[in-house]
């Protein structure tokens, strides 16, 4: 009878190990499964075969010919000598470096989707982090409320005893009871937040998250000198310079095309009553309307606007780095400030309010120091979240996962 017990307890403890996760565990399951970096590491893959059709030639023309067809009588090849059939191939080769060209230029092709992948995983891996610390953020909130209301509950239930005997005023009592159900609601709010933060981290975890193993602990950052030092590892600014050098390459690729590409076509031809034959023709396409010198001035001026791009962004990522760090270096001084100065103040109060009520004392005046002290705590629990996230944020700019 006593196994089923144990049984159920083994396969909840189990489900709870398999299912409590730590964000980092979450982030290597989401970088390995969600579409979304499927999707481009598809796109990577297929770049493959683009290099290896860059360095393959133009498949040959293969024509039959039938000359001088007598239209009355269309089947009959032994009419007059000049009647005869000719099956002709046509090969053109490529340019000599025409072939190169285009393989660098599809490898520098495959370095832009390699950052772009790399600039997903980073961007998926942020808002992981940073929803993870959303969920802990109303959790922490969920359990303050509730230890309020377990305090204000006893105080009311001392303060009704009191006026019991005292025959003291309900109004107190009744405000006090009001303030405790306003308390209730903030929490059932957060409850319904906290589903919708938990269900978009399912998403994008590609796991349902029952139990979070996160801490929101107050880390020391780097210095602002080390993130602007690590710009470069910016995986969508390593995107725009190899965007940048595949748009030399293209004109390098550009620059050959007007070199015309040579021809050769053999053909053998059948004369009935007559030895056949067979002829060589050699050429090559002009480039006379100046299609190629157009193509080349195009991509001289599409590079130049990728330069101005990627140094326009670098410069953009200084500033979001000296802007995050600011945000970060606020958050610590707003926690410092809270944790030092208002929460020992308002603690020391409502320990006094609270030995006073025993006395008669006025139990609005309780109510509204342990409303500020909830305010503070809360506050400080945001800020903490605050600061993680942008943490988070700041470590994405230059490309940590």
């Amino acid at each position: 009878m006593r196994t089923v017990p144990i049984t159920l307890f083994v396969s909840l403890l189990l489900q709870n190990m398999l299912h409590a996760q730590s964000v980092d565990a979450l982030v290597r399951h989401a970088l390995g499964t969600h579409p979304s970096i499927q999707a481009i590491e598809h796109k990577l893959s297929a770049m493959d075969e683009k290099i290896q059709k860059s360095t393959r030639w133009q498949n040959p023309d293969l024509a039959l010919t039938l000359n001088d067809i007598q239209l009355r009588k269309p089947l009959d090849r032994g009419v007059e000598p000049m009647q005869y059939q000719a099956l002709s191939f046509k090969q053109r080769f490529p340019w000599f470096g025409k072939l190169n060209a285009k393989r660098f230029y599809a490898e520098e092709e495959k370095e832009v989707v390699t950052h772009t992948l790399e600039g997903a995983k980073v961007a998926l891996a942020k808002e992981i982090r940073t929803t993870a610390y959303a969920v802990k953020e109303l959790e922490a909130r969920i359990a303050l409320l509730e230890r309020y209301t377990q305090l204000a509950k006893e105080n009311i239930d001392l303060y009704t005893n009191y006026i019991t005997t005292q025959n003291m005023s309900h109004a107190q009592s009744v405000s006090a009871s009001l303030s405790l159900s306003n308390i209730q609601i903030r929490k059932e709010h957060y409850r319904a937040l906290l589903q919708v933060q938990k269900e978009k981290l399912a998403y994008l975890a590609g796991l349902k998250i029952w139990k979070l193993h996160l801490s929101l602990r107050m880390v020391k950052p780097r210095s602002l000198r080390y993130y602007l030092s690590h710009l470069d590892n910016n995986p969508l600014y390593r995107m725009k310079r190899s965007q940048t050098d595949a748009a030399g390459a293209k004109v390098k690729m550009t620059e050959l095309e007007s070199y015309p590409d040579p021809f050769v076509q053999l053909s053998y031809a059948n004369r009935e009553d007559f030895p056949d034959y067979t002829s060589v023709s050699i050429g090559v396409s002009l480039p006379v309307y100046g299609t190629e010198a157009l193509d080349t001035e195009i991509a001289k001026k599409e590079r130049l606007s990728r330069i101005s791009e990627t140094i326009d962004y670098r410069e953009q990522l200084k500033s979001r780095i000296r802007q995050t760090y600011a945000k970060l270096t606020e958050a610590q001084r707003i926690y410092r400030i809270i944790t030092r100065q208002s929460l020992p103040q308002l603690q020391h109060m409502l320990e006094l309010s609270s030995s006073a009520i025993e006395e008669g004392a006025d139990l609005l005046t309780y109510t509204k120091i342990l409303e500020e002290m909830l305010m503070i705590e809360e506050e400080r629990i945001r800020i903490k979240s605050t600061y993680l996230k942008t943490l988070a944020q700041l470590n994405a700019l230059i490309g940590k996962k």
